[in-house]
């Protein structure tokens, strides 16, 4: 005889044994003991938290012929045992994947008015109820508002969304939860305890944390842990499930947030595919361990049970202090994305390594700019020619070196993510020139025209928000248009505006071509006077 999976052994028998749905279970059980019970429920929620499970609870209980004063099933009657068994005549369990036509639920409905055979109630049980057709539903929609008064109907979904409003509004509903990682490594400790099943604390808490909130998957995996024999270790569970070891996750998360060559995050990466490793399941590793370290930090060390402190501790002490929370969230959001990419059939390597550079330039953007935005540390000047000093915002009494990084990564990001969003801004903003000082940055443009575009409305909110996400939450800049380039001079006030404006134009390299901008923002046909 084959042996029975631990999810199917270890189901919930009655109202006492349900984990994690106090509240559902609660209602239900002071409904029966009240004789309250009324003709249809709907049971929504994820998968793997218990639906079918309490519907055929529900089911024993308003059958059982000696229920226990708390309202629960004995457990020993001839309706329980063989409810238990799967033989019970009034308990039908439809599968409504794949049985979602019309003429099913005909059939239901020829056979509801049979009086119960076996027990006080004839219960029906439709799982994935969501599936059922409109027609089906149509066809159902009676039944439910009138049933007989021996019929109970008890409908299971993952996606309540789907179905519609009426029959929606003819069930009392309740709504299942996700299960929280210490409840189903405390389910996954008493099971492994029942079944002789040695164990690493750190390995169950593994697999309660690939049970994604499903109590059943989560035993799926300890069962299948355990079938390979001797004890279920931490290793054993990363290499079963394609999951970084603590080791390869170290060193990524240092590559991340320390200054070292791009080298040392692509080598890393490249070792933990060569070993199996599952992209998806890797962003995955990374984004819960930045959310561990962002909630050491932020909540202390008491969140985390003892054999993981020593671990976050020598994580925390490595990785630079300086970043905000706020930078952590969007390296976060950046290894999201790249998750949800994986799904629109982008080769998975592309995607994870993609994901990780992104979220490095933030993690060391952040890092680079708090040298800017500090008075007391002096700015690093990146490659580049040094220009003439300049005046910004808030002048002072001595000139101020400017350091012209037009072509620092850090302002390419900036251009990269206004040209994504709107590329009416980018061809604004895509011949300024970026220089750093001591308070802050100084964008210079060719023209004052533009300058008074980017001030208002869409533009000055795009830019900000892009320079923001780059360089900091606290970065400083300034919009100017009298800076002459690197290596030139200022335009001569006693010339003619149209002789300046030439000026500028030429000083700058590339030279700007203005008929093609113009052409550019206006169409190819427009008819330009006075630009010869």
């Amino acid at each position: 005889m084959s042996r029975q999976a631990l999810y199917r052994q270890y189901r919930p028998r009655n109202f006492e044994d349900v984990v994690g749905q106090s509240r559902v279970v609660s209602t239900l059980r002071e409904a029966v003991r009240q004789g309250r019970v009324t003709h249809a429920y709907l049971f929504s929620g994820p998968r793997g938290t218990g639906k079918t499970s309490v519907a055929r609870i529900l089911a024993k209980a308003v059958n059982c012929r000696e229920p226990k004063a708390n309202g629960d099933p004995c457990l020993g009657c001839d309706s329980c045992v063989a409810l238990e068994r799967g033989a019970h005549l009034d308990v039908i369990e439809i599968d409504a994947a794949s049985n979602r036509g019309i003429d099913e639920i005909r059939e239901l409905r020829e056979h509801i008015g049979q009086a119960p055979v076996m027990g006080k109630q004839r219960v029906y049980i439709i799982d994935e109820v969501h599936m059922l057709t409109e027609p089906a539903f149509n066809a159902l929609l009676k039944t439910l508002e009138e049933p007989p008064s021996h019929v109970l109907f008890i409908l299971a979904t993952t996606e309540s969304h789907k179905l519609p409003i009426t029959v929606l509004s003819r069930c009392q509903r309740y709504e299942f939860q996700r299960f929280r990682v210490p409840q189903i490594q405390e389910q996954l400790v008493r099971v492994a305890q029942s079944e002789g099943i040695e164990a690493e604390p750190e390995a169950l808490e593994l697999l309660a944390e690939f049970g994604d909130g499903a109590m059943r998957d989560a035993l799926s995996l300890l069962d299948q842990a355990a079938s390979s024999g001797g004890a279920v270790t931490r290793q054993g569970i990363e290499d079963m499930v394609g999951s970084l070891s603590p080791h390869l996750l170290e060193q990524i998360v240092m590559s991340l947030t320390e200054a070292r060559s791009l080298q040392d995050l692509i080598g890393v990466v490249d070792q933990a595919l060569q070993e199996g490793r599952d992209p998806r399941q890797m962003l995955r590793d990374v984004a819960r361990e930045i959310r561990n370290l962002i909630v050491w930090r932020q909540a202390g060390r008491e969140r985390f049970p003892s054999y993981r402190r020593a671990w976050l501790e020598q994580l925390d002490s490595r990785v630079p202090k300086q970043l905000t929370a706020e930078t952590w969230f969007r390296a976060l959001e950046t290894i999201a994305d790249g998750e949800a990419r994986l799904k629109s059939g982008f080769p998975p390597q592309l995607v994870l390594e993609l994901a990780l550079f992104q979220a490095r330039q933030q993690l060391l953007g952040q890092t680079t700019a708090d040298a800017i935005t500090t008075p007391s540390v002096a700015p690093k000047a990146p490659p580049g020619p040094v220009s003439e000093p300049a005046t910004v915002a808030e002048p002072s009494k001595k000139s101020i070196p400017l350091v012209e990084v037009g072509g620092d990564d850090r302002f390419l990001q900036v251009l990269e993510l206004v040209r994504r969003e709107r590329p009416s801004t980018h061809a604004l903003i895509k011949e300024a020139r970026c220089m750093v000082t001591d308070a802050g940055l100084t964008l210079c443009f060719a023209f004052p025209a533009h300058v008074d575009i980017i001030k208002t409305g869409l533009h000055h909110d795009l830019l900000e928000k892009s320079l923001r996400a780059v360089y900091g939450p606290e970065i400083r800049y300034t919009l100017a248009a009298d800076c002459p380039p690197a290596g030139s001079t200022k335009p001569d006030e006693s010339k003619s505006t149209k002789s300046q404006l030439k000026d500028v134009r030429d000083a700058f390299e590339p030279a700007v071509d203005l008929k093609a901008e113009v052409r550019e923002w206006f169409g190819p046909d427009i008819r330009i006077v006075g630009f010869d």
